[in-house]
């Protein structure tokens, strides 16, 4: 029988929560609590759920007319309306300050002149993906079924999403590292004029926005240079990591607290060496590393397999990965 970390190893600490509501969200709270969430829940959430489905309606009919456009107009005109209504939404959700910080070159990439052919991010939860789109309505991998989603769906197509099959991993994982690759091997092109620029996500999955979790080489198969950002939520009353927690619990405490704030720090672009354009592996973990330098984050070990592992541990069952072993 293959041995498992206890709930408490340390292996686990990237995806713990820090927030008053605990592992999983379910902490029990006190009467004061569990009253303001009531009057948050009648007063305030109703109102930032119209609020929020009036920006992507918004975004929605501006996609819809755009279609009559010129395609160089409409290129431009929908990150245009697109940026406006992702920054709105995050207003209505409660972010009160959205701040990007433009970090200052180093003299460990003395190129600032050099474009980027995607955006490298850390990744704590659903509302991410806004902070980015309210910035440069970049281009990402999305869920297949995203593409059939109401209003959603289209928006996603404007913004040239790259969409995976998540029931056929492995074919799914090459074909998608081939499209993300060539994307970024045409960036800057005239071929790819229109296209959004490609946010990813190297770690794979969340963490709690406390550690940089290992690389994946997708993002860095191509061999181009990439813009390294960070972002970093304020301490509010919930946390905006999606860790460990269920997706309604979590949109639920987020729309019923006071207001967030998030800062995203855009570090000087990363030029690869020759060394690192042919040796993805050695590319990605030097991104990382250098990402974790300016940005103060811990590094951690932990990846996909240990989040399930300690959700499952976190709710009394055995990780699946010792089923499979025993």
């Amino acid at each position: 029988m293959a041995s498992v970390h206890p709930v408490n190893d340390t292996i686990y600490d990237p995806f713990r929560r820090s927030d008053r509501y605990g592992d999983m969200g379910q902490a029990r709270q006190p009467v004061m609590e569990q009253l303001r969430l009531l009057l948050m829940a009648c007063l305030v959430l109703p109102f930032r759920v119209l609020g929020i489905l009036t920006c992507v309606s918004t975004c929605y009919l501006a996609c819809q007319l755009s279609r009559v456009l010129p395609a160089w107009q409409q290129a431009a005109f929908v990150p245009w309306i697109g940026k406006r209504c992702a920054r709105a939404c995050l207003w209505c959700i409660g972010f009160v300050s959205v701040r990007w910080v433009s970090c200052d070159q180093d003299s460990e990439q003395p190129q600032p002149s050099a474009v980027p052919a995607g955006i490298v991010s850390n990744h704590m939860g659903w509302s991410d993906i806004l902070v980015h789109m309210s910035h440069s309505f970049p281009s990402f991998v999305a869920r297949a079924s995203t593409r059939d989603l109401p209003m959603v769906g289209l928006i996603s197509q404007n913004m040239g999403c790259i969409y995976v099959e998540r029931e056929h991993k492995t074919a799914t994982t090459q074909g998608v590292s081939t499209l993300v690759k060539e994307r970024m091997l045409h960036a800057g092109s005239p071929e790819a004029a229109g296209m959004r620029p490609m946010l990813l996500f190297p770690e794979g999955t969340t963490s709690n926005g406390k550690y940089l979790l290992p690389f994946k080489t997708g993002a860095f198969l191509a061999g181009r240079p990439v813009q390294p950002v960070v972002l970093k939520y304020g301490q509010g009353r919930v946390s905006m990591a999606w860790d460990s927690i269920d997706a309604k619990r979590h949109i639920f405490l987020a729309l019923c607290a006071p207001y967030h704030t998030v800062t995203v720090y855009e570090l000087p672009v990363y030029v690869p060496t020759a060394e690192e354009q042919k040796d993805p592996v050695l590319y990605a973990a030097n991104v990382r590393d250098y990402m974790l330098r300016r940005s103060g984050l811990k590094p951690a070990k932990a990846v996909l397999q240990d989040k399930r592992a300690y959700h499952a541990l976190l709710q009394g069952k055995t990780p699946a990965s010792v089923k499979k072993s025993e």
